[in-house]
């Protein structure tokens, strides 16, 4: 074979084979990322959701109804006590709705007031976790604030009560929030 044409065959194939090998460091790469994606989320909270049967949530969304805090503190520096936590929430998002799903995704369904113009009408929002046995539940959202954890108080098919507690300056005090179910 002339030299110039095995040396052009030879070009070719290395060619190949470093395209191959690209492909195949992608692929390394992605899995690499999905992996290391896999093994970060086993670090949250949803990593212990139960399934949806043991779930008190069901495969419905919820709304917040109330939220108060005992003893009262003043939530908006106006001089008086608080105990409702709702003057807290916008009007804008008291008609969202969240959907707690068995895999431990929280995805909140916007309601038919938007905060924003360009606010989309679903959205993943944080993680969740459920422990049937001693009913605590966490929920950490993706907004930066801090996980909650607390207890549910109240379960039924359409309502669910919340108790959490907070440490302010002034001591500690228990939040009670409660959700009803809502049709989307």
């Amino acid at each position: 074979m002339h030299p110039k044409i095995q040396a052009t065959i030879t070009i070719n194939f290395v060619e190949e084979k470093r395209t191959e090998m690209n492909h195949k460091n992608t692929l390394r790469s992605i899995s690499l990322a999905a992996a290391i994606m896999v093994c970060s989320a086993a670090g949250r909270p949803a990593a212990t959701t139960t399934i949806v049967e043991e779930s008190p949530f069901g495969n419905q969304h919820w709304t917040m109804q109330a939220a108060s805090i005992q003893p009262a503190i003043d939530l908006n520096a106006d001089g008086k006590l608080d105990t409702d936590l709702m003057i807290l929430i916008r009007p804008c998002e008291r008609d969202d709705a969240d959907l707690f799903r068995a895999d431990g995704f929280i995805i909140t369904h916007r309601g038919a007031t938007s905060c924003e113009e360009d606010e989309g009408k679903v959205e993943e929002t944080g993680t969740w976790a459920y422990n049937p046995s001693t009913k605590t539940l966490i929920m950490e959202r993706y907004d930066g604030s801090k996980p909650i954890e607390g207890k549910l108080e109240t379960i039924t098919p359409n309502k669910i009560t919340f108790v959490s507690t907070h440490q302010s300056s002034k001591g500690k005090h228990t939040i009670r929030t409660t959700y009803v179910a809502k049709k989307v």
